[in-house]
């Protein structure tokens, strides 16, 4: 159950009850024998129209798609990889995997070719489940070659030698279609789930069925998802929960690789045509929604709930929504991580207090109080990794270092890479806690804050420079888009740059916003160490929320831009953050 009122009432008050025997295939079972006739997803089609399928429709797919799976001899523990972008087959194929005890793998096809092959060939998949397109760089570039998958198109139209999955559909025996197997509830493997590699390799997170059960459960209680629930969708892979909660799923016309390109137009019309209550997508997304909305002075009155995922809600696009959304429209801030979803959440009433008295704390941006059930610890950021949980690591209130999270739906390893799991993973008896790799504080009231990723610090010769020491406040002045710091050179001598973008391009214009920050910084702690700031046309970005900046390529950009004695560090007064803690 869950209690939640307006916007600034604090957040909700969530009470979990998971049944240990509900896996996500049992749930769509539950709810397409209970409303068969209920809409459970809506996606776009030809010339403005959109494809309705029922949760009958739904169900009897994926019965028999479990069926074609079986029949091409997938079983229990097989890992399949799903690279297919059309929202009814890509739902469609992850619970019929589910349901007969197979493992979806999901990649990311935006990462580099280097990326998706390391993938790959550490997932050594049982089986290709893609579009066309994937299956000819797969055949090309010899992704998976070695493993020999079953090989699954899918697609409006049969594209190459692949069989289809509409052929393979109507060849299925009917009869078969009453014994697949009842999918794989509790502790075995249902899903891996890859990093974007933002800060480093993409890493294959392995969740169990019920770990995912507890993810939907969260969705739910948090975001006031029920049966029957017009949800807006713009991160497929989050999808996934929605119909193991009887929603109605509505996927708007976009590419999901590249959301901050997304047609405004498109997105309105998915969202007022069928009265959405609730919005999920990453701060790209809403921030093309947002503008529209301002621009044509549309306020969404059937918005219940936004929740913006992938990077923390900023100041501008706060401001943004509150143009475009009721007072009453619960608008969330999440946080979280491909190994731990949710975390945490900050509605936007906490959000604009925590603007109050900047320069009385450590910096950071806040991301919220941690959900019931979701245990935070902060870590000292230069602390080797730990086998066991100690409590006498934990740091006390108000010291910046490696948020490291524990809780039920926290995955506990990733997938053929021990030693990642052992530098991330802490055992605490039957829990284990996540080290995040992020760097942040709690405050003495219990709340998170955010202060950048650990691999992102800025290590000059007088102290730490950390991302969200400087970016929220320069993201917030007149002519700038945003913001990103990065460092050149060795860590503990690198030299920060503050790299800007601005909202126009004109000579007259950047001069105006450099010249704008510049001074900024001069009132900002720690800005004195920042010691260039430099225009850039558009930043290098994920492939998943098109929010996560790729600093490593911003860095070696600023790094070409300036001489080779720019490059060089210099004495300042030290940081008052120097050290291991404030």
């Amino acid at each position: 159950m869950v209690s939640t009122g307006p916007a600034g009432e604090g957040p909700p008050v969530l009470r979990l009850a998971p049944d240990p025997t509900l896996d996500l295939p049992r749930a769509l079972a539950r709810h397409a024998a209970q409303a068969p006739e209920a809409i459970a997803l809506r996606r776009p089609g030809r010339h403005s129209n959109y494809l309705t399928t029922s949760y009958r429709e739904l169900h009897d797919k994926v019965r028999l798609t479990a069926t074609v799976l079986r029949q091409a001899g997938l079983t229990v523990g097989n890992r399949a990889v799903v690279m297919i972008r059309d929202p009814e087959e890509f739902l469609v194929h992850l619970y019929a995997l589910m349901s007969i005890g197979a493992v979806p793998v999901l990649i990311d096809p935006g990462l580099p070719r280097t990326g998706v092959r390391t993938c790959l060939d550490e997932i050594a998949p049982h089986a290709f489940l893609a579009d066309p397109l994937a299956h000819l760089a797969r055949a090309l570039r010899g992704w998976a070659r070695s493993s020999k998958p079953v090989l699954v198109q899918t697609g409006a139209r049969n594209r190459g030698p692949w069989p289809h999955i509409r052929g393979l559909r109507a060849a299925a025996r009917t009869t078969d279609r009453e014994g697949a197997p009842p999918g794989t509830a509790g502790d075995g493997p249902a899903l891996i789930a890859f990093t974007s590699g933002s800060t480093g390799c993409p890493k294959g997170v392995l969740y169990t069925s019920h770990q995912l059960a507890l993810q939907a459960q969260y969705v739910s209680t948090a975001f006031g998802i029920s049966p029957g629930t017009p949800a807006v969708c713009a991160f497929l892979p989050f999808s996934l929960y929605l119909p193991a909660l009887g929603a109605q799923t509505l996927v708007p016309a976009f590419d999901p690789r590249r959301p901050a390109d997304a047609d405004p137009k498109a997105l309105l019309d998915t969202l007022t045509r069928f009265r959405a209550h609730s919005l999920f997508g990453s701060p790209a997304l809403l921030r093309v929604a947002a503008q529209y909305c301002a621009d044509h002075h549309i306020v969404l009155q059937h918005l219940r709930d936004v929740a913006s995922f992938g990077a923390p809600l900023s100041t501008p696009l706060l401001n943004l929504l509150d143009t475009c959304v009721p007072p009453t429209t619960r608008v969330r801030s999440v946080y979280g991580a491909t190994e731990a979803l949710p975390v945490a959440m900050a509605d936007r009433t906490c959000l604009r207090r925590s603007l109050d008295n900047p320069t009385s704390r450590p910096p950071g941006s806040l991301v919220g109080t941690p959900l019931p059930g979701v245990e935070v610890h902060i870590l000292p950021e230069d602390l080797p990794p730990q086998p066991r949980w100690n409590p006498g690591l934990a740091q006390p209130p108000l010291h910046i270092g490696e948020i490291t999270v524990g809780g039920s739906h926290v995955s506990r390893a990733y997938f053929a890479r021990p030693q990642d799991t052992a530098s991330a993973k802490i055992h605490d008896g039957q829990r284990i806690l996540h080290r995040t790799g992020d760097l942040g504080w709690i405050d003495t009231q219990g709340q998170l804050w955010y202060s950048g990723r650990k691999a992102h610090t800025v290590h000059t010769p007088n102290g730490p420079l950390y991302t969200e020491q400087i970016e929220p406040s320069c993201n917030t002045l007149p002519g700038i888009v945003r913001t990103a710091l990065v460092g050149i050179g060795p860590p503990g001598a690198q030299r920060a740059v503050l790299c800007i973008e601005t909202t126009s391009h004109t000579p007259a214009a950047t001069r105006a916003a450099t010249a704008c920050v510049t001074t900024h910084l001069t009132g900002v702690t720690g800005g004195d160490l920042v010691d260039h700031v430099l225009v850039h046309p558009g930043f290098p970005v994920d492939v998943r929320h098109n929010a996560k900046i790729e600093r490593p390529v911003l860095a070696a950009w600023a790094a070409s831009r300036l001489p080779v004695r720019a490059q060089q560090p210099h004495a300042t007064a030290p940081s008052p953050y120097s050290g291991e803690t404030p």
